[in-house]
């Protein structure tokens, strides 16, 4: 089967990115020629700013008199209390508390919402979703091919967006008012403060014949091309999970990075299966030196095997391997605390990787909690 391209295929074409499947879809996945690589390109999103092709992902659109009942048993959060033109995070579980997928969901009126879900899970989410809707009286589209989506991330995001919209004689309120998580929207274009890289941003949905003029305003404002290598490394640096591994059908979502999503004292669809109390912990893991971490690689303590990691790659921030991965409660005498030294198991050699509370790397918009 072909892949799927998206509306700025070309532009991606024009600027000579590499490029590979993602989720069935031809994407960048960095524009080397142009911008020096993956590495360049993140650190030009927490110095500066930078733009994100992801109209791979899926919009889904929830409509009726009962939409904000059907949400509120849908998903993981209770929206009764939300307010119109507001974004909020969270999952879709299955019938044993697995997670079919985590979302955004824009709250336009209490009968009227939007989604967006991850490009992999488009039709599984759509059909989980009118499977649930049969007891509601709700409709539920799936208009993933009738948008475009840009996303604008870094300190100069603000700044970039506002000058491109203008340039393109786009009306819309001051980009400042609008308020984290928060959303506007125009009968063509939407703009959400929301993102995936723990910078201050935006994320532009649009539709996809007006993605190529936007995409070279946008450039010609400085901002720089960043494809979905350097969006990975973003997100890990700031603890965000990715749906496949940190997150999966096959594991509680109460035992995952997505926990804290789980908001809702309503009865939700998967809520009796949430295993609690959670029998996994979930940590960042920081390497002694810049030699990369890698997803199923283990952890060890002594000689038994404690836990597993489920994301790892390079901090361009830091300088150092990093990771992302669970350790089995059942297999250690006490919740761990930051700093701990785990063993870790690479192609039978083992090195030491350090606990550490999430994120690795505070930002504008993701600060530690306190101890």
């Amino acid at each position: 089967m072909p892949l799927k391209q998206s509306p700025l295929h070309e532009e991606h074409l024009r600027l000579s990115a590499r490029m590979q499947d993602f989720a069935g879809f031809e994407m960048p996945i960095s524009y080397d020629a142009q911008t020096g690589g993956t590495i360049k390109e993140h650190l030009q999103v927490r110095s500066g700013v930078g733009i994100f092709d992801v109209s791979h992902m899926g919009q889904l659109f929830v409509e009726g008199a009962v939409a904000t009942e059907f949400l509120s048993y849908a998903c993981t959060r209770d929206f009764h209390q939300a307010k119109d033109g507001r974004a909020t995070y969270c999952l879709l579980l299955n019938e044993n508390a697995g997670v079919i997928d985590d979302i955004i969901v824009y709250r336009r009126s209490k009968d009227r919402y939007l989604l967006i879900v991850n490009a992999a899970n488009i039709q599984k989410d759509f059909e989980h979703l009118k499977r649930l809707a049969l007891d509601f009286k709700v409709e539920v589209r799936n208009e993933s091919e009738a948008w475009a989506l840009i996303a604008v991330q870094g300190p100069q995001a603000t700044k970039a967006l506002e000058a491109s919209l203008n340039s393109l004689n786009l009306k819309h309120p001051p980009l400042d008012d609008l308020k984290y998580y928060s959303f506007v929207e125009t009968e063509n274009f939407w703009i959400a403060r929301t993102g995936y890289t723990g910078e201050e941003g935006f994320e532009w949905m649009l539709k996809p014949e007006a993605a190529p003029h936007a995409w070279g305003a946008l450039i010609r404002e400085a901002a720089m091309p960043i494809g979905l290598a350097a969006r990975d490394t973003l997100r890990m640096e700031v603890g965000f999970p990715l749906y496949g591994q940190e997150l999966s059908e096959t594991e509680n979502a109460s035992e995952s990075l997505s926990q804290f999503a789980i908001r809702n004292p309503s009865e939700f669809f998967g809520k009796s299966k949430l295993r609690l109390p959670p029998g996994r912990q979930f940590f960042g893991f920081l390497a002694e030196n810049s030699k990369p971490m890698r997803a199923l690689e283990n952890l060890w303590l002594g000689e038994k095997r404690v836990g597993q990691l489920t994301s790892g790659s390079y901090s361009p921030c830091l300088g150092k391997g990093m990771g992302l991965g669970w350790l089995d409660l059942n297999q250690i005498e006490k919740p761990a605390q930051e700093g701990a030294v785990f063993m870790l198991e690479s192609r039978g050699k083992r090195r030491e990787a350090k606990a550490i509370n999430l994120p690795f790397l505070e930002t504008a918009r993701v600060k530690r909690k306190p101890n």
